[in-house]
């Protein structure tokens, strides 16, 4: 996935999730791009592998509602997930 065609930087296995690693897309402009981010999603999905991403200022979580409820609780928290 390019960057200048997807407006979008994806940093793989950032963290772990129950011993699952989990992918973060960010921006790499104003915001990820619709056909990015729904290409990233229909993988994701597939593959059953776990993500975050962008849009905006709001993390989104995508992956089983128990992944996404631990991370946005998280999040609101001000937890820090990975670091740079």
């Amino acid at each position: 996935m390019r960057p200048d065609k997807s407006n979008t930087i994806l940093l793989v296995a950032s963290f772990a999730w129950h011993g699952m690693p989990v992918d973060v897309a960010v921006p790499a402009g104003a915001a990820i791009k619709e056909k990015a981010l729904a290409w990233l999603q229909h993988f994701y999905a597939e593959q059953k592998r776990l993500l975050i991403f962008k849009i905006d200022e709001e993390w989104y979580a995508f992956g089983p509602p128990a992944f996404q409820h631990d991370i946005r609780s998280r999040l609101q928290r001000g937890e820090i997930l990975w670091s740079n």
